[in-house]
């Protein structure tokens, strides 16, 4: 026990010192740059179009799709354009509030010369639209320069003090305060563009034709109660283990034997999927449409999901969900509504096997309880 808690420190002293050698980095980059570049302050009055830029992951581009909202509730006017990942972009395809959709990822992270190309492409876009105002949600160096500064938009909006930028912003905000994302990547827009927010909750805009289209899914397997789980994880850090959910699964179709079972997945999850679904004991849904999927959570009985896009996508649509959660602070990222998440934080385990700590037992007596009860975790 001792050598592992030594590990542990160790990894932590890392850590630590890591985040602080990134700290001093952006400081030191954004006094050179300061030297060079001066962006003076502008004020932002009755914006006509706005670029929101929030191209990283799928449950990130959920947890801030309120800020299209809550623009067009003070300013509906204005035209806004909602720049994301490829993958994000059907979550708000059908969102009233966005005028225009832009998609490229973080191109840089790609290094080829085809991601290069498409940036150029970007870019010309973003300058032929002449916004009058940028701004940043993810608060990334890279994105102020290559989507704000570089497209020279007039007035330039992010928090500096995360991970740099400061010098190529008109109006710098700082970063003050920890709290959940929905509430700071909301107020950020708010601050930039000098109002208040009303209401801070999330929103995947689905319609008429997607509900159909989730309808007949479910009248062709013929599912009325049913129970989605998506086993699938961007790391082995953040994953529940297989055998789990294996045992999980068998334990559900026992003692549930009126419960459909939906196993959700992406392209990566496929073998996954499928491995958990044999002998019938579930039905496999891969790479379904992202904006569908919301409407299944929604009508299902429950979700239970790793942290990740698609445990985003449930507890925002009002899906009880039980999450199983690894090492990503919850403080600022936690599913709230109708969610319980589990997850344990021992200081003799490495950040490799949080997830080994949650055993069956506690998965199925949250999910008994889920089951039979309703409640609601509020944003505090």
């Amino acid at each position: 026990m001792l050598s592992i808690s030594k590990e542990m420190g160790f990894k932590l002293y890392q850590q630590r010192l890591q985040s602080a050698n990134t700290a001093v980095f952006y400081y030191l980059f954004d006094k050179l740059t300061s030297l060079f570049i001066k962006s003076k302050p502008v004020k932002i009055t009755s914006p006509k179009k706005i670029l929101i830029v929030r191209n990283d992951h799928i449950g990130d581009v959920v947890l801030c799709s309120q800020v299209y909202r809550e623009i067009k509730r003070v300013y509906p006017r204005s035209k806004i354009t909602a720049l994301v990942s490829p993958v994000s972009a059907v979550l708000l395809e059908k969102n009233p509030h966005i005028d225009n959709l832009l998609t490229i990822d973080l191109f840089w992270r790609n290094k080829n010369l085809k991601s290069l190309r498409r940036y150029f492409g970007i870019l010309k876009k973003i300058k032929s639209e002449k916004f009058d105002v940028g701004i940043d949600i993810r608060g990334s160096l890279l994105n102020i320069i290559f989507f704000l500064w570089m497209p020279n938009i007039k007035k330039r909006v992010s928090y500096f003090n995360t991970t740099g930028g400061k010098p190529f912003l008109t109006n710098p905000i700082e970063f003050k305060k920890i709290e959940h994302t929905i509430k700071f990547d909301a107020d950020l827009v708010a601050k930039g563009l000098s109002f208040k927010i009303k209401d801070y909750w999330p929103e995947i805009v689905v319609d008429k034709s997607d509900e159909k289209e989730v309808n007949k899914f479910l009248f062709k397997n013929k599912l009325k109660n049913y129970i989605c789980i998506c086993p699938g994880a961007t790391s082995v850090k953040k994953q529940w283990p297989v055998r789990n959910f294996d045992k999980l699964m068998k334990k559900v179709k026992l003692k549930y034997k009126n419960y459909g079972v939906v196993v959700i997945g992406g392209e990566e999850d496929r073998d996954l999927v499928k491995h958990l679904c044999r002998g019938g004991r579930g039905i496999p849904l891969i790479n379904f449409n992202l904006r569908l999927l919301s409407i299944l959570f929604r009508k299902s009985k429950l979700v239970i999901a790793n942290d990740g896009g698609p445990m985003h996508i449930a507890w925002v649509s009002g899906a009880k969900v039980l999450a199983l959660w690894g090492p990503i602070n919850l403080e600022t990222i936690r599913p709230l509504k109708r969610s319980l998440v589990i997850h344990h934080q021992d200081e003799s385990a490495t950040s490799n096997n949080l997830m080994d700590l949650i055993t069956l037992d506690e998965v199925e007596q949250k999910l008994n309880f889920l089951l039979k009860n309703d409640f609601t975790v509020p944003l505090n």
